[in-house]
């Protein structure tokens, strides 16, 4: 058992109170990618937020449950699973401050861009009524749009290239809503947004009017267990994406990513 897995088995047991079963997924980074999923629940939950975990039905799991399961998203990614489908998709770690809005943190979801194409998000952090209203579909669906924060995991031994780092940076681009695509998208009746269905009429989830803007007022984050190569960072700076380096279970670089990512939700989410 990896020590990213001891970690995450630990933070789930808090989260939950109890000891959760953990169904984890092969394949180079999934275990990177939970390391960083529950970390950032438990470091939400150390601000006082409300965090639990989700199961892919909508319903949460309680230390008193039978069934406490968590269960990554493996195999190729998707979106979101519809509640008809019962409990045994991927879950989630959702979050709630007082009486505002909830929201999702999601493993390997995939969202449509405005070309059409779906574009995986290793971790992403949407509006719980965008997850809620696709769950009440009948086959569960994609979100249409950008989430708040996305954030592209890599394990892996060598350094980041700057194609890597463009590619992040071009599913950014297809994902970005701004103010003036609206007219010319198949959504009726619904005010601009940032990302469908469901999104809250919140300030955060209204387009702004350039990519610019959009990129500064989100969280983008490229985490690797290794370094970046030059060139690459001078890239994520002008996009607004964050190289973050040497995330290894028990780092400070680990530490410093999850609190900054933490530190950002309690400054721009609530």
């Amino acid at each position: 058992m990896t020590p990213a897995i001891n970690q995450v088995r630990n933070d789930l047991r808090a989260i939950i109170s109890s000891v959760a079963t953990l169904r984890h997924a092969a394949g180079a980074g999934r275990a990177f990618e939970l390391y960083v999923m529950t970390g950032v629940g438990l470091a939400l939950q150390a601000r006082g937020y409300d965090v639990w975990v989700q199961r892919s039905d909508g319903s949460r799991v309680r230390s008193t449950d039978t069934d406490q399961r968590f269960i990554q998203r493996g195999g190729a990614p998707s979106g979101i699973a519809a509640r008809t489908q019962g409990p045994d998709n991927a879950s989630s770690i959702v979050f709630r401050r007082g009486d505002h809005s909830a929201w999702e943190l999601h493993n390997g979801v995939q969202f449509v861009g405005r070309s059409g194409a779906s574009h995986e998000i290793d971790l992403a952090i949407f509006p719980e009524s965008v997850a809620r209203t696709l769950r009440s579909s009948s086959n569960g669906g994609r979100p249409f749009g950008r989430p708040r924060i996305a954030i592209e995991c890599k394990d892996v031994g060598t350094n980041g290239s700057v194609d890597e780092m463009r590619a992040f940076v071009a599913r950014l681009y297809d994902l970005t809503i701004l103010y003036v695509h609206h007219r010319h998208l198949e959504v009726h009746n619904v005010a601009p947004r940032v990302i469908y269905p469901g999104a809250p009429d919140e300030r955060i989830h209204r387009p702004t009017r350039s990519y610019r803007k959009e990129n500064r007022r989100t969280l983008n984050v490229v985490a690797r267990r290794t370094g970046f190569v030059k060139g690459s960072t001078a890239l994520s700076g002008y996009h607004a994406v964050e190289p973050h380096a040497g995330i290894v279970v028990g780092s400070n670089f680990a530490k410093e990513l999850i609190e900054r990512i933490a530190c950002w939700i309690d400054k721009h989410v609530y």
